[in-house]
């Protein structure tokens, strides 16, 4: 049996609100994406121009889907727009998500990444009635392990050729939070 996925809606923490993307971000976004520490270990380059970031915001919408979703992370006091968060692959069936994430690094290290996945983990948990929650990590992003362990992801192994990244399949770590109430 094939469940449909709701609309997806804005999520709020005590500092920060996950929403859509917008084409109003454009610089907000191109500040962290123009910087190669944040695609280091993602699957897209580091924009050189703004119209790269348009792009890759127009991408967004357009993969937006039942299986996949990605909001801003934006910090709510200044509304500036520090990361992404997403829904990079839903199995609505055997209710399992994947998600990633990508933080700007001058707000690195002071518990927004920490804020916004656990903020993901409850939507997906209490509203979309999540069984498992999991990433995938390449293994040298070790900021990235130390942060699902935080949130209370736990290792289950590593995939050979398990994600690509740019230019080639590579190992990724596979990490996984599963529902409580059923484990």
């Amino acid at each position: 049996m094939f469940f449909k996925a709701p609309p997806h809606r804005n999520l709020f923490t005590e500092r920060l609100r996950l929403r859509a993307p917008s084409f109003l971000d454009v610089s907000d976004v191109f500040e962290f994406c123009s910087d190669p520490a944040s695609s280091k270990y993602a699957d897209w380059y580091p924009h050189n121009f703004k119209s790269d970031t348009r792009d890759f915001l127009a991408w967004l919408k357009r993969k937006s889907s039942d299986k996949s979703y990605t909001w801003v992370i934006e910090h709510r006091e200044d509304e500036k727009v520090i990361g992404t968060i997403s829904i990079v692959d839903a199995d609505y069936s055997g209710k399992i998500f994947t998600v990633g994430y990508t933080l700007s690094k001058i707000y690195q290290h002071n518990g927004y990444a920490t804020e916004a996945l656990k903020a993901l983990t409850d939507y997906l948990f209490g509203e979309l009635f999540a069984e498992r929650v999991q990433a995938k990590v390449i293994p040298e992003n070790e900021a990235s392990c130390r942060l699902l362990e935080r949130v209370g992801f736990k290792k289950e192994g590593t995939l050979k050729k398990g994600a690509f990244c740019k230019t080639e399949c590579v190992d990724v770590f596979i990490y996984a939070l599963t529902n409580k109430l059923k484990s």
